[in-house]
């Protein structure tokens, strides 16, 4: 068998973040062939992220850039290349451009086509309107006649949120299905510690943007007797950089841009809490949360519809320093509490194993694939 993927972005930019994941894109290995159609001008050699597509055959097409304003003249192109393919199924991860030329080539050559959307894209679209408004009027337009298509026409709509069904349902009468992220639960819990990082240790997982609420947490390690290790990369890495300087938090707080997936799990596994003060009408469960669980680390988060499952596992937290330096400090004096979270976490991250989730996933494009 064989799939063709539309990726959110070009597969070079994942392998530069250490986000090449094994068989992400071809779950338990039942596809023969993975050909990732990117959006792009140069791409990564195949050979490099291999594991993303498993036992498969790796193909990559770059087509160039191709945007609203574009890809009406270049979607051709894109139809003549997936004709040759010949695939079983079509993949997008966004309702967006990638989704629009997903959707518009299934539906041309009678492919069935599997959407999964991975955000709240009106939460999404309200917060960019504060801060750029050229993006937020192209995003209104997307909103009226990119997503609706994207989504009308999909054969499959999975979601990793609750809070992201609101959203599909007004678009179009197909009810999605929740699938979470998936975790590699065993990786995560047999990974061994980095003995040179300095203790106690917090750790927070994530880009840095607005919506993860990072600022809060270097202002709140100001009233915290511990250190506080954050892994990501984003627009606000200079402003955050600076907070840490300007509030002479430099001998306790670090940001390292990227960790490859691969060792991730290592960190993870050294931290004493990991703490991620999210919006959550953003995201539901982000997968850093998931991966902490699965490491036996105590979480700090706030609470969303996607966490109210996990009250025994997880210690809320308002979005504000106050409610989070008193729940980060109350875990640290309270070592039978840490250890019941830990415990609870690891038994109730079980549902989001990479076997179990990766099961689901398969059966989905075999359903697909025989309709």
């Amino acid at each position: 068998m064989k799939i063709c993927i539309f990726p959110n972005d070009p597969i070079i930019a994942y392998y530069e973040k250490g986000e090449i994941k094994e068989r992400y894109f071809n779950p338990e290995n039942i596809f023969d062939e993975v050909h990732i159609i990117s959006f792009s001008e140069k791409e990564i050699e195949e050979s490099k992220v291999q594991k993303i597509v498993g036992n498969a055959k790796l193909v990559i097409h770059t087509v160039g850039k191709i945007n609203i304003k574009n890809r009406k003249k270049e979607i051709s192109k894109i139809v003549n290349i997936v004709k040759q393919i010949c695939p079983d199924v079509i993949r997008t991860y966004n309702p967006f451009v990638e989704g629009w030329c997903a959707s518009f080539v299934a539906k041309k050559l009678d492919i069935p086509c599997f959407v999964s959307l991975h955000t709240q894209y009106d939460h999404n679209r309200q917060i960019i309107k504060k801060k750029n408004l050229k993006k937020y009027l192209v995003l209104k337009y997307t909103e009226k006649f990119i997503e609706p298509y994207v989504l009308q026409n999909a054969d499959k709509i999975t979601i990793v949120y609750k809070i992201i069904e609101p959203y599909v349902l007004k678009h179009t009468t197909t009810k999605p299905e929740l699938l979470y992220n998936k975790i590699d639960c065993k990786k995560f819990f047999d990974a061994k510690r980095i003995d040179e990082l300095p203790k106690p240790l917090i750790l927070s997982v994530g880009n840095l943007i607005e919506g993860k609420n990072h600022k809060l947490l270097i202002q709140a390690m100001k009233k915290i007797d511990a250190n506080l290790l954050i892994i990501g990369n984003g627009e606000l890495y200079d402003k955050l950089t600076d907070q840490i300087k300007s509030n002479s938090l430099e001998n306790k707080i670090r940001i390292i841009k990227s960790v490859p997936n691969h060792i991730i799990s290592k960190y993870y596994k050294s931290a004493d809490i990991f703490a991620l003060l999210y919006d959550v009408k953003q995201e539901g469960l982000p997968m850093p949360v998931m991966e902490a669980m699965a490491a036996g680390t105590p979480v700090v988060i706030p609470k969303s519809p996607d966490s109210e499952e996990l009250v025994d596992a997880i210690q809320f937290s308002e979005c504000n320093v106050d409610s989070f330096c008193q729940k980060i400090n109350q875990l640290f004096q309270d070592n039978k509490l840490r250890q019941q979270l830990s415990s609870k976490g690891l038994e109730l991250v079980q549902k989001f194993d990479l076997k179990k989730i990766e099961k689901r996933e398969a059966k989905i494009y075999m359903e697909l694939v025989q309709k």
